[in-house]
C-alpha cells in the first residue's frame, strides 16, 4: 500500500485498494484511464517487455503520446526512488508519524 499521510488515509482507501490489484480493469472505483494508467505502471515496474503493442495501442485510444511519456517518466522516476530506498534499506525516522522497523525481503542470488 501506498503510505499517506493521516489527513488523506481515509478518503482514498478504496480508491488505493483498486489500485493494488494485480492488472485491475476499469469499473467500479477505476475508471478506463486509471485501469490502464495502474496497469502500465505495473508492467513497467514488473517487466518493460509487457508494454507489447497491443497493450500500446490501448493507451493510445485514451491517452496522448505526451501522456504516455509523461507516464513512462514518473515510473522510472518512482522505481529508481523504490530501488533507492531498499538497497539502502531506507526507514522513518522515530520522529515520523509512520511506524519505524521496516522490513525488506532478503533474497540470495542462485550460483
Amino acid at each position: 500500500m501506498t503510505v499517506r499521510t493521516a489527513a488523506v488515509r481515509g478518503p482514498v482507501s478504496e480508491r488505493e485498494e483498486a489500485c493494488s490489484k494485480h492488472q485491475p480493469k476499469a469499473g467500479g472505483v477505476l475508471n478506463e484511464r486509471e485501469a490502464l494508467a495502474v496497469s502500465f505502471a505495473e508492467r513497467i515496474a514488473l517487466d518493460p517487455h509487457t508494454v507489447d503493442d497491443a497493450f500500446y495501442a490501448s493507451l493510445k485510444k485514451v491517452f496522448s503520446e505526451e501522456e504516455i511519456i509523461e507516464m513512462v517518466f514518473a515510473c522510472g522516476i518512482f522505481n529508481w526512488g523504490n530501488k533507492f530506498n531498499i538497497t539502502l534499506k531506507m526507514d522513518s525516522t522515530e520522529e515520523s508519524e509512520y511506524p519505524t522497523d521496516m522490513a525488506y525481503r532478503q533474497e540470495k542470488i542462485a550460483g
